[in-house]
C-alpha cells in the first residue's frame, strides 16, 4: 500500500498496476476522474455524462495492461476517453436514424426552449473533433497553450491557429443556430 506522501506520476503507477498493486488503479482513477468528467460533461448530454465517463474508465482498466510507454500516459489516455465519446456518438446517431417517420414528424424544433448554454453545446458537437480538443483543453481544463501542444503533438503555432479556428466555427454555429431559433419563432 502506497503512503499518501508519496508522489508518483502516471507511468509509475501503471506500472505498480501492472505488477498487481489495485491501490494504484484506485489513485490512478481518482486522480483523473474530476478532469475526465468535466471534459465529457462538455461533449455530450448532461443525463449520459456519468455513463460515458464510466464507459472510460472501463477502457482504462481494459487497456491498462497494452499501455507500453510510447507516449504519455496522459495522450494515451485522452485517446481512449475521445474513442469512447466517439462510441457514444455512433450509438445515439445509430438510435436516431431508426426513429419511425412518425416519430420524426413530431420532431420540430431542435433548438425550441435551449438556452445560451445548451446552443453552444449543441454548436461543440457540431464542430470537427480536432477544435474541439483543443477548446476543452485550454477552456474546460485550463491548459496552456504550450501544454495543449505538448499533449496533442502539435507546435505552439498550431495549437493557437487551431484554437482560434475552433473559436470561429463555434460563434458561427451559435449565430446559425439562433438565426434558426429565431426564424422559427416568427414563423
Amino acid at each position: 500500500m502506497l503512503k499518501v506522501e508519496q508522489k508518483l506520476t502516471d507511468e509509475e503507477l501503471v506500472e505498480r498496476i501492472k505488477d498487481g498493486d489495485v491501490d494504484c488503479l484506485d489513485m490512478l482513477v481518482k486522480m483523473h476522474l474530476p478532469r475526465v468528467h468535466s471534459r465529457i460533461h462538455n461533449l455530450v448530454p448532461e443525463s449520459d455524462v456519468d455513463d460515458v465517463t464510466q464507459d472510460i474508465f472501463i477502457g482504462l482498466m481494459d487497456s491498462i495492461y497494452s499501455f507500453e510507454g510510447r507516449s504519455t500516459f496522459t495522450t494515451w489516455f485522452h485517446r481512449i476517453a475521445m474513442n469512447k465519446v466517439a462510441d457514444y456518438h455512433r450509438r445515439t446517431a445509430r438510435r436516431k436514424e431508426d426513429f419511425s417517420e412518425e416519430q420524426n414528424i413530431r420532431i420540430i424544433n431542435p433548438w425550441e426552449e435551449m438556452d445560451d448554454g445548451l446552443i453552444a453545446e449543441q454548436a461543440l458537437r457540431g464542430i470537427p473533433q480536432k477544435y474541439k480538443d483543443i477548446l476543452m483543453l485550454r477552456c474546460s481544463e485550463g491548459l496552456s497553450f504550450n501544454e495543449i501542444a505538448a499533449k496533442l503533438g502539435l507546435s505552439y503555432e498550431a495549437t493557437r491557429s487551431r484554437y482560434r479556428r475552433a473559436l470561429i466555427l463555434v460563434r458561427k454555429k451559435i449565430r446559425d443556430g439562433r438565426k434558426n431559433y429565431d426564424a422559427i419563432n416568427q414563423a
